[in-house]
């Protein structure tokens, strides 16, 4: 290490430091958001030091006497390419071999989606409208993370343009006036469009970051001395507290950002000393440090896995442990043979066709995913076991024909409403209807219960508009039908105070005006996908199906509010047996998924249910 921290070419064990803080942090906070609720902005603290060291790099090359610009971009170029391409690549092809091992083949469609965006570096824009009901969750897609290295690659395409064609005297001013210009559009777009979804993975939303970090570079380049190392203390201080608080300073990046930010750029400006750096410069936080890199590429593969593999977002002890020993041998494997070997030598032309090689190895692995894929893959059940409904039929997101299922032909007609819970008793209603002679119309959204009030800002931002339209096409049907079934996914809708008001004050409106509500009781929960489970066994793999006992809460509540309404009533179907051996009956499997039926399960629920219907509609 150099005797003189604050000189522009010393090795800083506090960056080291501030590197292994930002890299546990967005780890603990994708382990368990509720244990550091802010532990993102630990990619935030990422990007300044980024933004530091590639405009600190750019500057001393401008400044070196025979300064070329071809030759400055050459080198520049190189090293990123270095720094970056290898442990991706190679994390890329292990990760989709991995995938098409354990995902089920719908599940390898979306992931291969996901592949072909991150081998080109733009799957920061996939994510930014990603949007699939019945695709894995967020937190079980295993490229998720290479959103941050699509920004800073594309970074990298921006940075030489402004640091070497621009004088440096005025580089400040242009860099301050971005950092401001960019960090209000974000909140714009945040605060006043509410676009969050998309905001938060864009690269001018992440350009502030880089920026504060480019504004430290260029201040360190001109002015020597003067630093206080209190100050370092002061930014790690802002950076713990942006950790620990930053959901409640509203939505994220936007202003918000500023105080890790601001955090980061005072350690990097004022290099740490006594008890700072002894907190950041230790021999076990500079090792993490050197880690970090490889440690951001391969946590999350792991974790998204595990999480597919068990059906939990909070993993248990023993794969908790497990996401642990495989994320530090990853880690330290990527670490020791792909980036510090590679990081060492001269780049040469034989290397230069080795990472060619490696990427065009990325690439080629998404064809012979899907041969994979299939060979290990049980052979596939017929489309009733795999869905609910034919999509293209219903009128779930979308006004499809009338949108009437059961006898067509009869003068009685009832409204049914909801979210995927409701659009998967298509089937249910269509059979009851032509067995006990009426029709339903059923208009259904994703994760929206198609009530007015319905507070759909709570979901995610590619289903509002559709949610917006069937409420509103709700509301007309609702003059036209004087009996109403509601369903949902109650366990999960019910954990809004906004939504429980909304059903509350919809059930008061409907009992001013004499209307009919049938309230529909949630299914059984299943703790794992039926369908995973199956590939599982497969592959001889542990697996065991249970029920999760949160659907009988929803019910309990269900029932208690149907009693304070005069015109609302819980159904009860607990006398049928039908969910006896949940997920099967009979032999045959009636779910899609860990909460939704399949057609065969629609059709022998509404078997089961014919009882009860032929008295309420009597």
């Amino acid at each position: 290490m150099s005797h003189n921290p604050s000189s522009p070419t010393a090795f800083r064990t506090d960056i080291q430091g501030l590197r292994a803080i930002a890299v546990l942090a967005v780890m603990l906070f994708h382990y368990n958001p509720a244990w550091l609720p802010g532990g993102f902005v630990g990619v935030d603290v990422f990007l300044v030091i980024s933004g530091y060291l590639i405009v600190r790099i750019l500057l001393q090359k401008k400044a070196q006497p025979g300064y070329r610009l071809a030759a400055t971009l050459r080198y520049f170029y190189i090293g990123r390419i270095k720094r970056i391409a290898p442990a991706y690549f190679a994390m890329l092809v292990l990760v989709s071999l991995l995938a098409a091992v354990l995902l089920l083949p719908q599940d390898l469609g979306v992931y291969k989606k996901g592949l072909n965006q991150a081998a080109w570096f733009h799957s920061n824009s996939y994510f930014a409208g990603f949007g699939d009901y019945f695709a894995p969750a967020s937190h079980e897609q295993p490229l998720l993370h290479t959103w941050s290295l699509a920004v800073e690659i594309q970074f990298y395409l921006l940075a030489p343009l402004l640091v070497l064609l621009l004088p440096t005297k005025s580089l400040k001013w242009v860099l301050g006036v971005l950092l401001v210009g960019f960090t209000l559009l974000a909140q714009y777009r945040l605060s006043v469009q509410g676009i969050q979804q998309a905001t938060y993975y864009s690269l001018y939303a992440r350009l502030p970051e880089f920026f504060a970090g480019g504004l430290v570079a260029v201040y360190m380049h001109s002015f020597r001395g003067g630093q206080r190392s209190w100050l370092a203390g002061v930014g790690l201080v802002l950076v713990l507290a942006a950790a620990a608080a930053q959901p409640r300073l509203g939505p994220f990046p936007g202003l918000p950002a500023l105080l890790p930010v601001a955090g980061a750029a005072l350690i990097l400006l004022h290099p740490a000393q006594g008890l700072v750096l002894r907190l950041l410069g230790n021999r076990p936080m500079a090792w993490v440090g050197e880690l970090s890199y490889s440690l951001y590429l391969w946590h999350w593969p792991v974790l998204a896995l595990l999480r597919y593999y068990a059906g939990e977002q909070v993993l248990d002890i023993p794969f908790s442990l497990l996401f642990i020993i495989l994320t530090l041998l990853l880690a330290t494997a990527s670490f020791y043979t792909v980036e510090a070997p590679l990081r060492a030598r001269r780049t040469g032309a034989r290397q230069a066709v080795g990472y060619g090689l490696l990427a065009c190895a990325a690439l080629a692995t998404a064809p012979s995913m899907a041969r994979i894929n299939q060979a290990l893959s049980p052979p596939p059940l017929p489309i009733e076991y795999q869905r609910y409904a034919d999509p293209a039929t219903i009128c779930h997101g979308q006004i499809v024909d009338d949108c009437l299922k059961g006898d067509l032909n009869s003068d009685k007609e009832v409204l049914v409403l909801g979210d995927s819970h409701a659009a998967m008793l298509n089937l249910f209603f269509d059979q009851l209807g032509k067995e006990l002679g009426f029709k339903a119309r059923i208009i259904t959204a994703s994760s929206c219960v198609t009530i007015p009030g319905f507070d759909y800002q709570r979901i995610a931002e590619w289903a509002h508009e559709a949610c917006l339209k069937q409420i509103e096409q709700a509301q007309q049907a609702l003059n036209k039908s004087p009996i109403v079934f509601i369903a949902a996914s109650w366990n999960w809708q019910l954990e809004s105070t906004a939504f429980q008001q909304a059903l509350e004050h919809f059930l008061q409106q409907q009992d001013k005006v004499g209307k009919k509500i049938y309230l529909m009781p949630q299914e059984p929960l299943l703790a794992r996908n039926p369908l995973r489970a199956q590939r599982f066994v497969q592959l001889g793999l542990p697996t065991n199906i249970v029920v999760n006992p949160q659907y009988q809460q929803a019910n309990h509540w269900l029932a208690q509010c149907a009693q304070r309404h005069t015109n609302a009533l819980l159904l009860d179907f607990g006398n049928t047996k039908v969910f006896a051996q949940a997920p099967f009956a009979a032999g045959q499997l009636l779910y899609s998924d860990e909460h939704h039926l399949n057609e065969v399960g629609a059709r022998a629920y509404a078997q089961a249910a014919r009882a009860t219907f032929t008295k309420v509609l009597r």
